[in-house]
């Protein structure tokens, strides 16, 4: 028999912020055409936090709402959100057994910015010859830089943790495979079946480009990674306006622009998480720049 084609769209919450997130995330996608593909949602509570009602309300309207309480006792970071992934990869596993589709680990601060997002998703998850096990955001190596000293490593290469995986994937990761920062273990074993599978389509933005990566016809799903959570979904839920669509031309100077900045910041921030983050967005542009035949490329895309 030949697997049927389903999507899921985890949502896991720990607290109402994050719950306030997601309701505003619903209005949006209600002002969307329906997805060509079949989804449903599963909304993941943390062991701590209760169901949220008005959460399996409002995605109720959208498509089949699955409360679902993580039942591991792990608190804490990253342990916490770590258990909290594999109870849901666990549940989706017995739960849609015979499916190909991914399971997308959607968190708070990560918005779709295209009405056929879904779609988009659905059609390069199966645009190679099967499934990959994993599709999302590549983070390759990112090396601090410092004046008369050896660059030294800072991140790891990895797909970031807000990214498509198998319904199957607890079954075809490894008991290792769950030790430590989830997106950053599983990533190795993916790499070793060639099923991990870079994306640009879920992308990393900040809140200075949000406006700039919600015109860009490649990407569909923006994640605010170290930003105001709030002010950046809120950036990323309003609609491009004219001036905006009008002045989509000069983003690649803009863009340009950026980077010269970027590039002259990480002389001067040396420690902490603004120095990853800077470092992090050189490394990517330098990486996506020298390989552009890794990444999917469909015939047309609208911004």
């Amino acid at each position: 028999m030949s697997a049927k084609k389903k999507h899921i769209i985890i949502l896991p919450y720990f607290c109402q912020e994050e719950v306030n997130r997601y309701l505003r995330i619903a209005r949006r996608l209600k002002s969307f055409p329906v997805p060509g593909v079949d989804c449903d949602f599963l909304l993941a509570s943390s062991p701590r936090t209760p169901t949220n009602d008005a959460l399996v309300a409002a995605y109720s309207e959208l498509g089949t709402a699955i409360p679902f309480a993580c039942p591991t006792q792990i608190f804490g970071y990253p342990e916490g959100p770590g258990a909290m992934f594999w109870d849901c990869m666990e549940f989706i596993g017995q739960r849609y057994q015979g499916f190909d589709g991914f399971s997308l680990w959607m968190e708070s601060d990560m918005a779709p910015i295209k009405p056929d997002w879904m779609d988009r998703l659905s059609e390069e998850w199966y645009s190679g010859p099967k499934p990959p096990v994993m599709m999302g955001c590549f983070v390759p190596e990112v090396y601090k830089y410092r004046v008369f000293k050896k660059p030294k490593l800072i991140l790891h290469p990895h797909i970031n943790g807000g990214a498509c995986y198998a319904m199957d994937f607890a079954r075809q990761m490894p008991e290792e495979a769950r030790r430590g920062v989830f997106d950053m273990a599983v990533y190795q074993y993916a790499c070793k079946s060639n099923r991990a599978r870079f994306t640009q389509q879920i992308s990393f933005s900040t809140l200075d480009r949000v406006r700039r990566d919600m015109a860009d016809p490649n990407k569909v799903l923006l994640h605010g990674f170290m930003q105001e959570k709030d002010a950046f979904i809120e950036q990323c839920l309003k609609p491009l306006t004219e001036r905006e669509r009008s002045r989509k031309g000069w983003n690649p100077v803009f863009d340009q622009i950026e980077t010269a900045r970027r590039k002259l910041r990480v002389q001067f921030v040396r420690r902490g998480h603004r120095a990853m983050l800077e470092n992090m967005f050189l490394a990517k542009q330098k990486f996506e720049a020298e390989n552009p035949a890794i990444y999917y490329q469909p015939n047309r895309r609208v911004a």
